[in-house]
């Protein structure tokens, strides 16, 4: 995995005439789940986040009523954060819509990247193309437009968009857990529902092999999305991709710390959970301590 890091571009650079190198060249980038500018622009300001992904739902919440208005934020935001990245989600489903409204979309900014789900047309379309989001991926990247492909859950699709040519790709950890939770078979071990192989022949019909045993049922059901990204960034390390894993639908700040062990290249967060990334009950407790103390100086 190191050296798959070696060939990822510095985050954050040396500055002209400072002296102190910067610690952290290759720190994991941290992007904010937002289209809201009055949660974003602060955490740009101070240099917590260096890039957003945002969706149809926050474009919403930030008061998009139409889809010019939703065009006009976007095209704010990424004036705002340029030149960090800035994630705009398709509407469109089929190929030759997507493509057209991508293309659309990557003119509101030289810094933003075209979200493309990986599958689950077939769901919405039964006579869809199943390799629809690997087409439109494929001619972005032809086109030189970058995309980040999502709703990925497993390390196949994680590897095909790779070869299609995406930028990055979105494993979705918390989703992962909630349906093992919501659809595993109580008198089966956790995460049959993600994977439940019991004879080679699968003589019953019921096999399932959505992910690997190692992410379904290779500890809690709540780690099952870190051990996602995890083997996603071992198959990348393994071939030197260098297509950034952008650990998406975290829940709480102790999942940004796994998600970094694990081997993300990038953590979009909920605002609300980025302004809570310094607190600590023994920060508060040490602090109140040393302001205590600190009134012996007459302060």
């Amino acid at each position: 995995m190191l050296q798959r890091k070696s060939l990822l571009p510095v985050v954050n650079p040396d500055k002209a005439g400072n002296p102190l190198k910067h610690p952290a060249a290759k720190a994991p980038r941290i992007f904010a789940d937002s289209a809201i500018r009055s949660e974003i622009e602060p955490l740009y300001r101070a240099g917590i986040i260096n890039g957003i992904t945002t969706n149809p739902t926050l474009l919403k919440k930030a008061g998009a009523n139409s889809w010019d208005h939703a065009k006009g934020i976007m095209r704010d935001l990424c004036t705002l954060l340029r030149p960090f990245p800035v994630s705009l989600e398709l509407t469109e489903l089929n190929e030759e819509d997507m493509v057209k409204q991508a293309t659309e979309l990557a003119e509101l900014g030289d810094n933003s990247v075209i979200k493309v789900p990986v599958g689950g047309y077939r769901a919405v379309n039964p006579s869809a193309d199943p390799y629809t989001g690997l087409k439109v991926i494929r001619r972005l990247w032809e086109r030189g437009i970058k995309v980040n492909t999502t709703l990925v859950f497993n390390t196949t699709q994680a590897l095909w968009a790779a070869n299609a040519g995406a930028a990055y790709v979105s494993p979705f950890l918390g989703r992962l857990a909630d349906y093992a939770y919501k659809h595993d078979k109580p008198e089966r071990p956790h995460g049959n529902s993600l994977y439940w192989v019991e004879d080679h022949k699968n003589s019953k019909g019921d096999q399932v092999v959505a992910n690997t045993e190692y992410v379904a049922s290779g500890g809690s059901i709540k780690d099952a999305g870190a051990r996602l990204i995890f083997e996603i960034a071992t198959v990348f390390a393994n071939y030197q991709i260098t297509t950034e894993i952008l650990a998406a639908s975290i829940r709480n700040p102790v999942q940004l710390t796994e998600c970094l062990l694990a081997g993300a290249d990038i953590l979009t967060v909920p605002a609300a959970i980025l302004q809570t990334v310094a607190d600590h009950p023994l920060s508060d407790d040490g602090m109140k301590s040393f302001v205590e103390d600190s009134k012996a100086f007459g302060k």
